[in-house]
């Protein structure tokens, strides 16, 4: 295997209210973002709008 280094900066939030404060944790200037979900509830509840 060749040398690498690997550098992933997550943050994850959990709790009552955290949906509505989704805008103030992307930061400026991102033009994409990763969207990791399972079993339905963000297409339920709006945030993954398809």
């Amino acid at each position: 295997m060749e040398n690498f280094t690997f550098h992933n900066p997550t943050k994850l939030v959990f709790g009552r209210g955290q949906l509505e404060n989704l805008p103030n944790l992307i930061p400026d200037g991102v033009k994409r973002v990763l969207i990791v979900y399972g079993g339905g509830s963000i297409k339920r509840n709006g945030i993954l709008l398809m």
